[in-house]
Parts: structure tokens; C-alpha cells; sequence
């Protein structure tokens, strides 16, 4: 994959800013169907919902053990969580109250996903086996067993048709949810598969994993084919969402980078650096953005806009300039300049693309000799 220059720009919103103490750290992050709400665990095994506009906090619900894995029901009245007590637990997202308890894991639950229409959830652990489950009768339908190493991630096709799994032992593998068999076994990652997801039309799935690469599959084919492979990170890829319209791919990974991909080019449209290593990144249907949870606690709203867009103002103002090389309108260039720089956010004006466009602009203003000399 060759790079080329970027065409997108991520600008960030902080829903919830670093964590001041341990206990406030994200580790988990998933959001409902329709994309109003984002549920998110913690180190003080709390699990708590927040509103994806601004990140207010209108639920929490306390569990006495660590949560290691959430899925959000496609109905949107239910969370499923897993955690180190080995147990996947439902939660009434309006009481807070658990309304279900499913035991047989004998390792901590480390995978979570809903079918399609929420009647059933496959839960995956680091005794290597995965389970689906009736949600509604509350029994279990199939014991699924063939990785060697933990299982960390699942996936369940928009059609309903077929689970993926990905483990520890570098291997992904497809289930019939049906029958519970084992359909087809890939060993196209050399390092753990981190995460799968299928795109929201269910026609392609990516995979990321330890040996930082991103593979894209032709997931109409069955088994899977893979189609292409993406690299870029430095680091292992931990997590992978798929815009709406499934033209894009954000990544997410343990160098602290957040990537958004073009399908269509293969190439990295746009990137952003977040304080910590990215652990959770979705996508808020029907709109152009991504959210993130990353190692210092923060859960950042990244909303995507056309690069040239944003800095077309700086641009047009050095155009300006240019007819009036004696600055004999300075005054008035650096007032507009000022009306430029208020209409963007601190997190913005640090980005290196803007920065450099700031710098330029004070240098024909000569503002940079001016900080120089009142320094």
C-alpha cells in the first residue's frame, strides 16, 4: 500500500477527558444501534451509559467484578457484559439491574456479540471456547470449541448466517450458529487476531491483529476470502469500525494511533494521535464520525471533514496577502486572521496540518518576529 497525501480531518471532541485517577480508566467501549448511547466499563467495575453527544452520563450500573468484553442488544433495552468472574451478565439499561446470568466459561469472558435480531449472543473466553446463548430463555444453545489459545473477539454477520471468531492462537474461524460447526479455519494473521467486525451490509469483514497489519475479506464468499491487506500501523491494530455507508474503516491501535482508511483507494485518508493506546473505537451511524477510548480514560468524538475544507480559510487569507505584498491593510489581515483562529477549537489549532497554516499566515504578518521581540 503506498500513502498519498490526506484528504480528511479528524476533529476531536472530548466526551470525557483523561482520568484523574485509576479507577476513571475506560476499558471497555460499544455503542447501541441507532447511536445515541455508548456504553462503557471501568476499572471501578462500574459500567456506565452515556449520551454520544456530549457525553453526560445518564445510567451506571456496579458489578463487583471487572469487566472484560460489552455488546450493546440490537433491541437497545439491553447490555451484556463479561468479565474476570467468568460470567456474562444482562443488564436492564433503564433499571441498571441484572435480569441474567449465564455461567460455563471456566476463564474470564473476553468476546461479546448480539445476533442481528438480539435472540441470541455468542460469548468468547480465554478457555478458548465460545457459547451462544437463548437471551430470551436463557439457556445454552451451542458450545463452540476448536481455537487452541484465548478467544478475544467475535463478530456476528448482519445476515445472521455466520459468526467469526478471532484468538490468541493467530487463527479466525467460522461458526454456523445453527448447527454450532466449525465452517473454516484462517491463518492468514502470523500474530493474535484482535478484533473482527463485519461491515454494516455484511459484505466485507476486517480483521486486525498483533502483527499490525489489517486484512479485508470478501465475506460474500464462504468461507471467507481474503481480499486485501493494510499497512500502516507501527503497533498491533486492537480495534476496527466500518463507516456507515462502509466506504471507510477506522483503526485503532496500541501506537496511539487513530487511522480512517478510503476502501476505495486503500490508503489512509486521515489520522489523528490520541494520549493513550486505543482500545475501543465505533462508528456513530448514520453520520461522519468515530469515538475512541484510549489508555489514559479519554473518549474522544472524532468528526470527519474534508481537509481542504478546513484549511481553506488560512489559505485564502495568504491569497489576500499576496495582492498586498506592503501590508498597507496589516491591521485589517491581522483582525482576520484573529476571526479565523476563533472559529476553531484548541484541539484543531494543535493539529500539525493547522499549525503549519497558522505559522505561516504570522509569518507574513510579521507576528512571529513580534512574539519574538516581546519574549
Amino acid at each position: 500500500m503506498e500513502s498519498k497525501d490526506l484528504s480528511l480531518f479528524l476533529q476531536p471532541n472530548v466526551l470525557k477527558p483523561p482520568a484523574e485517577h485509576g479507577s476513571e480508566i475506560t476499558r471497555r467501549l460499544v455503542m447501541n444501534k441507532v447511536g445515541r448511547l455508548l456504553a462503557t466499563a471501568h476499572q471501578d467495575k462500574t459500567i456506565r451509559l452515556l449520551d454520544v453527544r456530549n457525553g453526560e452520563e445518564v445510567q451506571r450500573m456496579q458489578d463487583e467484578y471487572l469487566c472484560t468484553s460489552l455488546a450493546f442488544s440490537p433491541r437497545g433495552d439491553v447490555v451484556a457484559s463479561g468479565g474476570v468472574d467468568r460470567v456474562v451478565k444482562l443488564w436492564d439499561i433503564k433499571t441498571g439491574e441484572v435480569i441474567a446470568r449465564f455461567e460455563d466459561h471456566t476463564y474470564p469472558v473476553l468476546a461479546l456479540a448480539f445476533s442481528p435480531d438480539g435472540d441470541m449472543l455468542v460469548s468468547g473466553s480465554g478457555d478458548t471456547t465460545l457459547i451462544i446463548w437463548d437471551v430470551d430463555d436463557k439457556f445454552k444453545i451451542h458450545h463452540l470449541k476448536g481455537h487452541s489459545l484465548y478467544v478475544i473477539t467475535a463478530d456476528w454477520s448482519p445476515q445472521g448466517d455466520r459468526i467469526v471468531s478471532g484468538g490468541v492462537d493467530a487463527t479466525m474461524r467460522e461458526w454456523d450458529p445453527i448447527s454450532g460447526k466449525m465452517t473454516a479455519e484462517h491463518t492468514d494473521h502470523s500474530a493474535a487476531v484482535q478484533e473482527v467486525v463485519f461491515s454494516p451490509d455484511g459484505q466485507s469483514l476486517a480483521s486486525g491483529s498483533s502483527d499490525n497489519t489489517i486484512i479485508l475479506w470478501d465475506a460474500e464468499s464462504h468461507p471467507l476470502k481474503d481480499d486485501r491487506i493494510l499497512q500502516g500501523h507501527s503497533a498491533e491494530v486492537r480495534c476496527l469500525t466500518f463507516s456507515s455507508d462502509g466506504k471507510l474503516l477506522a483503526s485503532g491501535s496500541s501506537d496511539k494511533e487513530l487511522y480512517v482508511w478510503s476502501l476505495e483507494s486503500n490508503s489512509i485518508e486521515g489520522t489523528a494521535t490520541t494520549l493513550g493506546e486505543i482500545d475501543g473505537i465505533e462508528c456513530v451511524p448514520d453520520d461522519l464520525s468515530f469515538i475512541t477510548a484510549d489508555g489514559s480514560g479519554a473518549i474522544v468524538r472524532w468528526d470527519i471533514k474534508e481537509l481542504a475544507a478546513v484549511l481553506r480559510p488560512f489559505e485564502e487569507l495568504l491569497e489576500e496577502i499576496k495582492v498586498d505584498p506592503k501590508l498597507t491593510r496589516k491591521d485589517e489581515m491581522i483582525s482576520k486572521f484573529n476571526e479565523i483562529i476563533a472559529q476553531y477549537d484548541e484541539g484543531t489549532l494543535r493539529d500539525k496540518r493547522v499549525f503549519y497554516a497558522q505559522w505561516q499566515c504570522k509569518k507574513v504578518l510579521g507576528l512571529l518576529k513580534a512574539a519574538v521581540r516581546k519574549s
